[in-house]
Formats: C-alpha cells, sequence, structure tokens
C-alpha cells in the first residue's frame, strides 16, 4: 500500500473519494476495497475463474542473479493480471517510483493524460487490454499504467521541446538516450556462431527503480509466437526480446526531425507486434511499414533461422534497410559497411572502426569484456547478447543509478528450453 500514499492526490475524484470513505467510514464500509477485481473487473468475475486463470502463470528466478522470469497464458487481459497478480507489490514499488519521479521531471499529470490520449487509438486492442489487466491484478490505478506506457514515447518525442523546456535535461549528458546495436553473421565471428548484440542507453533508469526489477516475460498468447519479452516488471511494452521463430529486437532513438509526432503506434507495442506475429524479416518489414510512425527510430532485427540481420531508420515518412556490408547513412552522415556485420549507434565512427578491428575474430566474450564496455555510453541501462539461432541470450542490467550494464555480470537464458517446458505443464492442465 506504500504506493497509494505518493499518488493519492492523483486518483481520479470518484477513486479518492471511495478512499477516503474506507478509511474513515463505518464499519461496513471500511471493508470495502475498491482495487478488488471483483468490482473492477468484467473479465475475471469469481475466485474459482481467478484460480483458473493463475494456474497457467508461475514465476521462477535465474540462479544467481535479481532478473525474475515470468511464465503468463492465455488472453491478453489475463496475461496482464497474471503479472499483476504474482508481482503485486513490486509492480506497485516499481511503477509508483517510476510515476512519481516523472511527475517530478515533467512537473504535469496532465502531460501524460494528453501524450496517452493522442497514442490510443493507435495501440491495438490486445494491448489495452493487457494494461487493464495488469491494473487489476496489481491494485493499480489504470491511468498510472497508461501513464508509465506513454513516457516511452514522450522521452523521444522532438515536440517535447516546446514544453518549457523541462526534459532538457533527458537529452544529454548521463541522461542521454540513444542505443547501439550489431548484427555479427558467422562469417563475422570466430566460431562462426551469429551473434546480434543490443545495448539499450536509456536514462530514464536514474529517476526510477527500474533496476531493481528486472524481468523476463514468457508469453504463451492464444494467437502468435511465444516470446521473451526482456524488460522489467510492470512494463509490458517491448524494446528488447526474442520470440521462438528466432526473432530478436533492438531499437535506437535517432535525432528528432520536425515530422515527429505521437498519433501513430508506440514504438513499444509495434516491437511487441513483431515478437508475437513476426516469423521472419519480411514480417519485420510488412509490421513496421504497415504501422503509423510516430518518432524517428532506427531497429535492428535478425532471423537466427535464415542467418540474417538488417537495420532499419523509420520515422513518419520514411522507410530505409541496410543490410551487412552496406553502407550506413542519412541526410548528415554515412558510415561506411563493414563485411558479414550491420551495425548503428550513438558512438557510430568509434563503432565502425572497433568492428573493422575485430571482425572475422569477434567471440561472445570479446562483445562481453571489451566492446560494449567501449561503445556503450553512460545510461547504459542493459545489454543483450542474442544467440538466435540457438534461442537464447545473455543479459547484463545496470545494478544501480550510476553503475553501467556494461560492467555488471551477464546471465544466460535458454529460450528454447523455457518455452518446451512450460508447453509441457500447460498440456497437463488441458488434460485436467
Amino acid at each position: 500500500m506504500k504506493f497509494y500514499h505518493s499518488i493519492l492526490l492523483s486518483l481520479p475524484y470518484s477513486l479518492s473519494a471511495i478512499f477516503f470513505l474506507t478509511l474513515f467510514a463505518g464499519c461496513g464500509l471500511s471493508r470495502i476495497d475498491p482495487m478488488h477485481f471483483l468490482i473492477r473487473s468484467d473479465r475475471i468475475t469469481s475466485f474459482e475463474q481467478e484460480q483458473q486463470v493463475m494456474q497457467k502463470a508461475r514465476l521462477e528466478w535465474i540462479d544467481g542473479s535479481n532478473i525474475r522470469v515470468l511464465y503468463v497464458a492465455g488472453t491478453p487481459y489475463e496475461r496482464g493480471y497474471q503479472q499483476g497478480k504474482l508481482l503485486r507489490e513490486e509492480v506497485q514499488e516499481n511503477l509508483g517510483a517510476l510515476y512519481t519521479n516523472s511527475l517530478k521531471t515533467f512537473h504535469s499529470e496532465e502531460l501524460f493524460a494528453e501524450v496517452y490520449e493522442r497514442l490510443r487509438p493507435f495501440i491495438p486492442q490486445e494491448y489495452i487490454d493487457e494494461m487493464q489487466g495488469l491494473a487489476h491484478g496489481s491494485r493499480m490505478p489504470l491511468h498510472v499504467i497508461h501513464a508509465i506506457h506513454a513516457l516511452p514515447s514522450l522521452t523521444e518525442w522532438g515536440g517535447k521541446r516546446r514544453i518549457k523546456g523541462i526534459v532538457k535535461q533527458m537529452m544529454k549528458g548521463e541522461l542521454g538516450t540513444s542505443c547501439s546495436n550489431v548484427g555479427a553473421l558467422p562469417d563475422a565471428t570466430r566460431n562462426h556462431e551469429m551473434y546480434v548484440i543490443r545495448i539499450l542507453d536509456w536514462g530514464l533508469h536514474r529517476i526510477s527503480r527500474l533496476h531493481d526489477y528486472p524481468l523476463i516475460t514468457i508469453h504463451f498468447p492464444e494467437e502468435g509466437e511465444p516470446s521473451a519479452n526482456i524488460g522489467w516488471v510492470g512494463f509490458l511494452g517491448a524494446v528488447s526480446g526474442m520470440n521462438a521463430s528466432g526473432i530478436t529486437l533492438g531499437e535506437m532513438g535517432y535525432g528528432s526531425p520536425p515530422n515527429e509526432t505521437l498519433r501513430g503506434k508506440p514504438m513499444i507495442f509495434l516491437l511487441r507486434d513483431i515478437l508475437t506475429y513476426a516469423h521472419n524479416l519480411k514480417d519485420v518489414r510488412s509490421l513496421i511499414t504497415s504501422a503509423p510512425g510516430t518518432n524517428a527510430f532506427s531497429y535492428l532485427m535478425s532471423d537466427g533461422k535464415s542467418l540474417e540481420a538488417e537495420l532499419y531508420y523509420r520515422d513518419r515518412d520514411t522507410f530505409r534497410v541496410f543490410r551487412p556490408g552496406e553502407e550506413v547513412y542519412d541526410d548528415k552522415k554515412q558510415f561506411p559497411g563493414v563485411r558479414n556485420l550491420v551495425y548503428g549507434g550513438h558512438f557510430d565512427e568509434l563503432m565502425s572502426e572497433v568492428l573493422t578491428r575485430h571482425s572475422g575474430n569477434l567471440t561472445r566474450e570479446l562483445f562481453m569484456e571489451e566492446i560494449i564496455p567501449e561503445i556503450a555510453m553512460k545510461s547504459n541501462f542493459q545489454n543483450v547478447i542474442y544467440e538466435p539461432q540457438r534461442l537464447a541470450f545473455w543479459v547484463s542490467n545496470s545494478p544501480g543509478k550510476s553503475l553501467r550494464a556494461a560492467e555488471a555480470p551477464y546471465f544466460f537464458f535458454d529460450l528454447k528450453k523455457a518455452i518446451s517446458d512450460h508447453i509441457q505443464l500447460l498440456s497437463t492442465f488441458e488434460q485436467d
């Protein structure tokens, strides 16, 4: 209940009134819980139904780490509810801290409501349902869940500069956002394995407790691919991940062109679509180009089946594709291609020099120990080394607000085994 003390004043009037009534009214009213699923939900309407939904989910840990692994299955609402219920205290603490500190940074709760309202028509219904399920399972106000999931679009939006300069600190120095990505084909590596590198430089962890709540969520949707969303407790959008077809995610903000808008599909839900519905890179390209663009992004996606990797540039009006060995360019800069490699990031020139020097001799250990520490920013928050042909990955997370993920230990996750084990578990419920 710590969360409610920090955001009580931000609750809608009706909920605030109920809150005070439950505190100060008579015995009957004092037993009312306005956040209970039986009051809020029209999809789970009994304890028996809740039990049936929850038996499809489970929670475990990666040994020796603070990384939780959550398995969720069913409808989007059910999967959101499962996370909220199993991780209720963690969701309240993590999202409560992020919401409170974001309000201190942006100075306006109404701004979050306006941003979400612009994005909402472009958010697929499945993610709206999942956010509602998360709110009900965690007993969090729905408007807070919406605000948290509007935050990534807001922080990348060029138009925020017009809002009294309140996010200036997010655009430079230790709160900078850019990220870097590398796709190394087998001929570029020493052991002829494909490695895809995702370096997340995201200053939001410095105004939050996200680093305390890393989470790998394994989704088993009723339609689409099982997948791993590599993120944090309570955050349903994707910025890193891999699906059962060996499709991997990498993204990075790319400047602030004048055509940026918030009236489009949020990047975090576009990437969820890719995890769920992409079976190959043709599907990836189709999903990106068919979604109304918002801010400018570069994406690096790979396919472990075909051992392909591609870099994409996407803004509201433009889509470009770069493949391994090709020159990478935009309207202002260009960088030479590196054979059997595709790359992009904050330190483009440094990346070109480092990757050219090590091409043909790249290893997972070299990426971990030398390359990633050299090219990651001060705001380095998460790193993933995908081995898509094996359906496996290594992940490191920043252990604190002043520490980079590049200096943190990496932990291995076998997605292929995780999917197989949980499918077997789900089959026992179906037999019963």
